[in-house]
């Protein structure tokens, strides 16, 4: 029997996602075509390229050197997109954001850039043994670089993970916030307790006035009931703005005894 397989053995990569959407039809108008041969070429340099024959099949149906209009925000992307063909890559989104455009030389590196901010995304630049890697991490920005170069199925899908894990994000956030908040509170009541403690046991325990003495009484008898639960189990009850008046009454009266 063959053996099943995994999600990650059966599932294409991101990158290749993309790359497969983005060469999925030939444009038809020539300048088109040539903008992305532009780009592909201009990243690549004299390196091996990926998309081969898609690239082939373009150069197939084009004239003339390959060139584009830089004020053209069309042929700018369609030159992003070219780039994007021969040597880009896409991270999971779902382990994190990041667009990564591969170039041979500063010459290219700066072109790229300057289009990538032409279409308003913010690029940073490293190198790494002779190669430059031209990258937008920001989620915007790797949303809107797949909407331009013609990946909208990929977009939609980076999207949809990104609004995922955001909310997971979220629900961490108000959940530690709780935890932290609950971990507060019982370190407060157990400071509360040990100090009315202490005045119970002292001399001064008999000149509290009896609603005091009874806080001080119900606040021992419950150490994990909040500040409205001990106003509720006082007779009669009292809100949680008096039940705090008194516990703090308390309280001073416990710290003057030092």
């Amino acid at each position: 029997m063959p053996s099943k397989k995994t999600k990650n053995d059966s599932s294409e990569s991101f990158s290749a996602q993309v790359r497969e959407e983005i060469i999925s039809s030939v444009p038809k108008k020539q300048n088109e075509r040539l903008a992305i041969l532009a780009g592909a070429f201009t990243a690549a340099g004299e390196r091996e390229i990926l998309g081969e024959q898609y690239l082939e099949k373009l150069s197939d149906r084009v004239e003339g050197v390959p060139d584009i209009d830089p004020s053209s925000s069309v042929e700018r992307r369609l030159f992003l997109r070219g780039v994007f063909i021969s040597s880009g890559y896409c991270s999971d989104p779902e382990k994190n954001y990041r667009i990564e455009l591969r170039a041979s030389d500063i010459n290219a590196v700066n072109i790229i850039t300057h289009f990538l901010e032409s279409e308003n995304l913010s690029p940073s630049c490293a190198e790494r043994g002779g190669i430059y890697a031209i990258y937008l991490k920001n989620g915007d920005d790797v949303s809107d670089y797949l909407g331009m170069i013609g990946a909208p199925v990929a977009m939609m899908k980076f999207e949809s993970v990104r609004a995922e894990r955001e909310v997971l994000a979220r629900v961490n956030r108000t959940m530690n916030c709780d935890s932290g908040n609950t971990r507060r509170q019982a370190e407060a009541g157990a400071e509360r307790n040990r100090l009315i403690r202490k005045l119970m046991d002292s001399d001064r325990a008999k000149d509290l006035s009896a609603d005091l003495k009874e806080a001080a009484i119900i606040n021992l008898a419950n150490p994990g009931a909040s500040i409205s639960e001990l106003g509720a189990l006082m007779n009669p009850p009292i809100s949680k703005s008096g039940m705090n008046h008194r516990l703090k009454k308390l309280i001073d009266i416990a710290n003057s005894l030092d």
